[in-house]
């Protein structure tokens, strides 16, 4: 068991190196090009704000969409149409 546990440390220890030489190489690039090297912002009111508002446009979306599906099916009587 501590022998499989050493393994998957091995494994795991080895996948990080490979993760880090890959994102150092990234930053190494954006240097030589003389790219400005900035570090992503992460505003968790921001995001949900945004969440919130996308969903509300899709409710909207879907909303309109019942509606002008509800047009093209009227025929004079109540038959095919969907609840908005």
């Amino acid at each position: 068991m501590e022998g499989l546990f050493l393994l998957l440390l091995l494994i795991l220890t080895g996948a990080q190196c490979c993760v880090c030489f890959f994102i150092g190489a990234k930053v190494g690039q954006k240097v030589s090009k003389g790219e400005e090297i900035s570090l992503p912002s992460f505003n968790p009111l921001e995001a949900y704000r945004k969440n919130e508002a996308k969903k509300k446009s899709e409710e909207e979306q879907k909303k309109l969409d019942t509606i002008m599906r509800n047009i093209e099916r009227y025929d004079g009587t109540g038959a095919g149409q969907e609840d908005v």
